[in-house]
């Protein structure tokens, strides 16, 4: 009979030890959940990476619960395309792709990111000192005819100066890199391009005659109307809500950092290939003209000016680029934070 008792007590006791050990093991699983990642698609050689390598130097992903994956694209297709076949959760991209894909039957949404920047360039001593000037001469374009810096600069100089340069200029298009090459080597005496590719060239040659951001009031447009944004499926923010929370944030924190401090530049310098400390002191100039200073408008507000963007396009450049029916759609513009 003791002897019975004295094995019962011995299981009783294996069983109260071996209890909290499981207790102690579901915890630790609980607290060593797996952090989610965010994969992002960019652009190889592109100037979002400057802020991404910020977020990951940094360690702001982790930070901010969540794991950065960069996926790198040769071209803007590829990222577009991964993220409608989901091979990447987030991409920087314009409002307008965001609104034609929604118009057929999409769910992207876009978070504000930065505004309109660059200008207009000018090859000194080429005889242009007002927009005026440009008649008869040959104006490079830094994309193609539907280029939203183009469609702004048609819009005002019509409105201010009375004529379209697409009529009476001689509009030339190219790729922004090779645009930039053509007006350095003297073939046209006047660019439209990017604030990255205008930052480089050397200021005792150019000029830059008027900033595309000081463009947009005269054509009914806020001057920091966000132009680039985050962009993600609605499906996966409801899904990966505080993983959207936190890459928003981080991102906002990256580019504050990137912002105010010219030691972070020092560390991307090989990645801006800014031959010298004037280049990069250029370059973080004009990136700093695209910040977005204010918090971002509502976003029934943001869809309100991109109509009008819209109206322009559709005036002015290629109505096959609007969203089909020439309106902008409901959930364009996302309702959360953008950075």
């Amino acid at each position: 009979m003791l002897s019975s008792v004295r094995c019962q007590f011995r299981s009783l006791a294996w069983l109260f030890l071996l209890i909290p050990a499981g207790v102690v093991a579901l915890g630790a699983h609980a607290q060593t959940a797996p952090v989610p990642t965010v994969r992002v698609g960019t652009l190889k050689f592109g100037t979002v990476n400057w802020e991404l390598d910020v977020m990951a130097r940094h360690g702001l992903d982790h930070a901010h619960g969540f794991k950065l994956k960069t996926v790198d694209f040769a071209g803007k297709d590829g990222a577009d395309i991964a993220l409608q076949g989901g091979a990447v959760d987030i991409i920087l991209t314009d409002w307008l792709w965001v609104a034609k894909r929604r118009a057929m039957g999409g769910d992207f949404t876009f978070a504000p990111h930065s505004h309109v920047t660059g200008g207009l360039m000018v090859r000194r001593h080429a005889g242009i000192a007002t927009l005026a000037d440009l008649k008869g001469k040959k104006l490079g374009i830094g994309g193609g005819p539907i280029d939203k810096s183009w469609i702004i600069l048609r819009a005002y100089a019509q409105k201010v100066a009375g004529f379209d340069p697409a009529t009476a200029a001689t509009p030339v298009f190219a790729a922004p890199p090779l645009l930039n090459e053509t007006l350095k080597r003297g073939q046209i005496p006047a660019a439209l391009n990017f604030w990255q590719y205008n930052a480089r060239l050397d200021t005792n040659a150019f000029t830059e005659l008027i900033k595309v951001e000081d463009m947009l009031p005269a054509v009914g447009l806020p001057p920091d109307m966000p132009l680039l944004g985050w962009v993600f499926s609605e499906r996966w923010a409801e899904a990966h809500p505080l993983a959207l929370k936190g890459y928003l944030a981080a991102a906002a924190d990256a580019r504050r950092l990137l912002a105010n401090s010219p030691a972070e530049w020092q560390a991307i310098r090989a990645m801006t290939g800014a031959a010298d400390d004037a280049t990069l002191e250029k370059l973080r100039a004009a990136y700093r003209r695209g910040i977005i200073t204010s918090p971002p408008a509502a976003a029934a507000a943001l869809r309100g000016e991109a109509q009008r963007m819209v109206g322009l396009l559709t005036q002015l450049g290629d109505g096959a680029e609007a969203p089909p029916g020439g309106t902008v759609p409901p959930g364009t513009f996302f309702a959360g934070a953008g950075s």
